[in-house]
């Protein structure tokens, strides 16, 4: 046990207490030889660790004075403390409320309370230290040096048989995608997690040190399983604190190797799938989730025991924090600790990684937890964990920089002072007005080549590539039926005109009869002139200068032609469109008759234009199929929905671009047009974006 007491000094704050409930454990050696010890708080479960000088100002806390306390330690050892080296370390007990005389802070509110750790909660549900020890004899062999090289030996094999039936593997990956799948995987899950956690609270045990209680987590509201080994501090060689970290990942690994290589023999059947589903699971996410470093996982944990390097994530923070303010802000601060030099940059570049590995993590978090709730709670939510898990950190440091902006030196302050106004200027001024966007050319001027009704070809006399001048005749087709009907209606006419003539020497009784031939007659003149008409639109003739292009191969003289069927293009190549999809916030900063330059892929020569027209709703469908992502274009389709609708994932306006070049275009090209719009700041830009995503995403 801890114990200590003091007088105040006359005029001076009373010297605080040491909790008496504390306890010290030896911790082994520091890297640099030195002892080491466990401060042991059994009321949190919680284990602090200290040097040699900080031990022995524990043994003379009592002295109640922060100089006495210095000369004792510097005449009874070789160490040459300072006052305040007595007073960092009061500090360090009095945050970590290791002191009597502490004021207790106030209960945290619920609300904040479920704030900072909606992200991980934990709740115990059983306490298996004597289950464990009853367990531990039978299952001894498990560590044993011969399983382990047979366990070694099985994983091999079986790897080395999965991959020459690597189709198999393929196939039952492929149909995992199912609900029987998913199911599968959940329960593997499930299983192999389960074996993690068990093999860490074996290894504990066997080590001596007791397990407090197994239960489950909520890594943001998703259920896992875990073990407190707290207590494994109390040990004094690493190389049983790594036996612990590494026993779950160990565990997991010995299962992926068996189920591996059993599955290489079995035949197919559910033992066989229920042996994938157990392999894979335990491969794939032991080693991308428990063995990395930089979140406190087990692979936290063996590195910090192969190190022999507690707190390796604050004291890495402080050695990169440490330089981080040497670099931009030219402070030269102390070393937190003395280290080597190749491991203290081994520590920074580590920190490093560290932070931008839990930037791409909070930030994928975040959008997890957007999507896991509706819209208006999954935008506060995601704004909250941005906030407190990516935000607070940075600002807490940018608060230390303004706290001593006194200490930078003036010429640092200066080009900072600068290069911040450079930002500005270069963020906030309106240099930008250029707009680029994608789309695809095809010729102004296009007439479309069909037949009015179903007619017979008489002769074509156009080839692709022929040039063709304005009122050329395009094709001869002929309606036989419509032929016909045009002789009956004039015979008809005729007969009846006949018959009214002669009705003329007839009595008075028949007049009835004269009036309705004179009726028939005119009827069946409109209608043979209508078949005339009809007739005559199968004389097809081009309205403008221009090539034939698309001329359908399966048309020959004698061939029945549809209404629907395209038989050629007659193409005016020198007037040219271009249809570009542009963005919301770049259609406002476009206006008609604006200039626009087009680069036409795969030509050198560009192309000078005008903005004709606008749109002012959105495209429902892509104008042309080179534009979409699955056809090798720029734009993103509605994965929703069918790929032939070619309905774009995002929202695009239609700007259409002519003008006319003296080389004639062969075909639909994709391109890429240049406007010069509105002149824009970034931060507009960036405004504008942010602002719509907000207000498309929360349903507003």
């Amino acid at each position: 046990m801890l114990s200590g007491s003091g007088a105040a000094a006359a005029g001076t704050a009373p010297w605080p207490a040491l909790r008496e409930e504390l306890q010290i454990h030896p911790a082994g050696a520091n890297r640099d030889g030195s002892p080491a010890w466990h401060i042991c708080d059994p009321v949190r479960n919680l284990f602090f660790r200290i040097g040699w000088l900080e031990f022995e100002i524990l043994q003379r806390w009592p002295a109640a004075d922060a100089e006495a306390i210095a000369r004792q330690v510097g005449e009874a050892t070789t160490l040459a403390p300072e006052p305040q080296d007595i007073a960092q370390f009061q500090g360090f007990l009095a945050r970590h409320q290791l002191l009597r005389a502490v004021r207790q802070k106030a209960p945290m509110p619920a609300w904040r309370w479920l704030l900072n750790n909606y992200l991980f909660v934990r709740i115990p549900l059983v306490r298996p230290a004597h289950l464990l020890a009853r367990l531990l004899p039978w299952v001894s062999w498990l560590f044993t040096r011969w399983f382990a090289g047979l366990s070694a030996a099985a994983a091999l094999v079986g790897l080395v048989l999965a991959a020459r039936q690597w189709d198999t593997v393929e196939a039952n990956l492929r149909g995992a995608l199912s609900w029987e799948g998913v199911l599968g995987f959940a329960g593997a899950l499930i299983f192999s997690k389960l074996l993690h956690e068990v093999g860490h609270a074996l290894v504990s045990t066997r080590h001596g040190v007791r397990v407090g209680h197994m239960g489950v987590a909520l890594l943001v509201m998703w259920p896992m399983a875990y073990t407190d080994t707290g207590e494994s501090w109390k040990l004094e060689r690493s190389r049983h604190r790594f036996a612990i970290a590494s026993a779950g990942i160990a565990s997991e690994l010995v299962l992926a190797a068996w189920c591996t290589f059993f599955w290489a023999f079995l035949p197919d059947g559910d033992l066989r799938n229920a042996l994938f589903f157990l392999a894979t699971t335990a491969w794939v996410l032991t080693l991308l989730v428990n063995a990395s470093p930089f979140m406190r996982f087990d692979g936290y944990y063996m590195l910090t025991d192969a190190l022999d390097f507690p707190g390796l994530h604050e004291r890495a923070g402080q050695q990169a924090r440490r330089c981080l303010r040497h670099w931009l802000l030219g402070l030269n601060e102390p070393v937190p600790e003395t280290l080597s030099a190749g491991f203290r940059r081994f520590l920074i570049a580590f920190a490093f990684a560290t932070w931008i590995y839990r930037l791409v993590l909070f930030v994928g978090i975040a959008v997890v937890v957007y999507h896991a709730f509706f819209k208006a709670l999954g935008v506060l939510l995601f704004i909250v964990e941005l906030g407190v898990f990516v935000g607070r950190p940075v600002f807490a440091e940018l608060r230390v920089w303004r706290e001593r902006r006194a200490e930078i030196p003036r010429r640092r302050r200066l080009g900072w002072l600068l290069a911040l106004t450079a930002a500005a200027l270069f963020v906030l001024v309106p240099w930008h007005a250029g707009i680029s966007a994608a789309g695809v050319v095809k010729a102004g001027a296009e007439q479309p080549v069909y037949s009015p009704f179903a007619a017979r070809l008489v002769s074509l006399d156009m080839t692709n590539g022929q040039a063709i001048a304005p009122g050329s005749e395009l094709l001869t087709l002929d309606a036989p039926n419509q032929a016909e009907e045009r002789d009956k209606a004039r015979a008809l006419a005729a007969a009846y005109t006949r018959t009214a003539r002669g009705a003329l020497g007839l009595d008075d009784g028949p007049a009835a009869k004269l009036a309705v031939a004179e009726q028939l007659a005119v009827r069946w003149d409109a209608e043979s002139r209508a078949r005339e008409a009809e007739l005559l639109r199968l004389r097809l003739v081009s309205t403008y200068a221009g090539q034939v292009r698309d001329v359908d191969p399966l048309v020959r003289a004698g061939t029945w032609v549809g209404p629907s069927q395209l038989v050629a293009m007659v193409v005016d190549g020198r007037r040219w469109r271009v249809e570009a999809l542009v963005p919301e916030r770049d259609r406002q900063r476009l206006s008609t008759t604006m200039p626009a330059t087009v680069i036409v892929k795969g030509r050198t020569r560009k192309l000078e234009g005008k903005v004709v027209a606008i749109d002012n709703s959105p495209v429902k469908r892509l104008p042309h199929m080179l534009l979409a992502q699955d056809h090798g274009g720029p734009i993103a389709l509605n994965p929703t929905l069918p790929k032939k609708d070619l309905r774009p994932a995002e929202a695009w306006f239609r700007v259409t671009v002519e003008g006319e070049t003296d080389e004639p275009l062969s075909a639909v090209r994709e391109v890429r047009v240049h406007f010069e719009g509105v002149r824009e700041s970034l931060a507009h830009g960036w405004l504008d974006s942010a602002l719509s995503v907000v207000i498309q995403q929360s349903g507003f």
